[in-house]
């Protein structure tokens, strides 16, 4: 599969207006009470993973009745959303991951969305991974030398150390940094510096952030 997109259980207000207007097709996948908000967008999910105990009894028997593929999650020990990633690896193996519902609301969630990646289970998938919102796009980089391509209308880039990081090279940003070492740590207010910039590591893990005011469209 070339590309999924998986919604899990952030606020409605965090989404991007593509996804409130049902402009984004499948094929979904949905951690708990978002397979009920894609249902009722129009698109059934060809995987569900969780406990449902935020779901009124009949949605939930509607949502067995209809999708294919619904796991009832049975353990607190992992999240809704690791543990679809779980299932998402092994059984669909998609080139591309599209997150959403991953931020806002409660900051331990946020936290554990972010950082769930340097998990060694999860490493490979993150470098395949975006968490997206209506302000922000996520990515994640292993040691390497890349090239960040302007999402439309975003402005500011954040590089986020998520574990530390040896040789980090800022090229060609607005306001460069060279050969930095430490973390984890964030660059949080750098900004494009034309559509393509560029940056390299050679260890650790990275998230780079590109994001937007809210004000903008």
């Amino acid at each position: 599969m070339e590309r999924l997109r998986l919604l899990v259980g952030g606020p409605k207000s965090e989404w991007p207006e593509s996804l409130k207007n049902g402009q984004l097709a499948g094929p979904w996948a949905a951690a708990d009470r978002g397979a009920l908000d894609l249902v009722k967008m129009g698109f059934d999910p060809i995987l569900v993973v969780g406990d449902f105990d935020s779901i009124a009894q009949n949605d939930r028997e509607m949502l067995q009745d209809r999708l294919p593929n619904v796991v009832i999650k049975t353990d607190e020990i992992d999240t809704d959303t690791k543990w679809i990633l779980n299932l998402i690896q092994t059984d669909i193996k998609p080139e591309t991951l599209e997150i959403y519902g991953a931020t806002g609301g409660r900051m331990d969630q946020l936290l554990t969305n972010l950082f769930m990646f340097t998990e060694p289970r999860f490493r490979e998938m993150a470098t395949r991974t975006k968490l997206v919102d209506r302000n922000n796009v996520i990515s994640f980089y292993l040691p390497g030398d890349y090239t960040i391509v302007q999402e439309p209308a975003m402005k500011y880039l954040g590089f986020v150390a998520l574990e530390p990081v040896e040789e980090l090279n800022l090229i060609d940003e607005k306001y460069p940094l060279l050969h930095w070492t430490g973390g984890p740590k964030s660059f949080e207010s750098n900004e494009f510096n034309g559509k393509v910039n560029h940056f390299s590591f050679e260890s650790g893990m990275i998230a780079v952030v590109q994001s937007k005011d809210s004000s903008v469209k």
